[in-house]
């Protein structure tokens, strides 16, 4: 099932790269939570659903361009994958090329996501992974 779910996530990131957020829901439970933690964001908050994974992602308009999202590396555990991952993109107003490396725990129940929360170092991610 770990192998599974890290194909699952894989398969996100790759559909995203490719075809934007519409593609990846696919792969999100429909009452999905997205978490941005205060630590992680200036406009920390909490997304459900579908329409949520669009309103998180509709963020970068007009402050990024150009948003990319990279596994860098995918870790199992059971039901939860830890993904390091790298956020690029370029400043609208500044032009300055931009990224941050994070990681991500993605909770899944029947191959689809119903959590993401990220982490700013490996650490915090591995205890909330249990």
């Amino acid at each position: 099932m770990a192998d599974a779910n890290v194909d699952v996530v894989r398969r996100l990131f790759a559909d995203y790269a490719e075809a934007g957020v519409d593609a990846v829901l696919h792969g999100a439970d429909e009452n999905i939570v997205i978490e941005i933690p205060p630590e992680l964001s200036a406009e920390p908050d909490t997304y459900h659903g579908h329409e949520g994974v669009r309103l998180y992602f509709a963020g970068f308009d007009g402050m990024l361009e150009d948003v990319r999202y990279e596994a860098l590396d995918l870790t199992a555990r059971g039901d939860i994958v830890i993904a390091h991952i790298r956020l690029s993109g370029r400043g609208v107003s500044s032009g300055l090329d931009v990224a941050i490396e994070v990681f991500v725990v993605h909770e899944l129940t029947n191959g689809k996501i119903v959590r993401i929360r990220p982490y700013a170092d490996l650490e915090g991610a591995q205890a909330a992974a249990g």
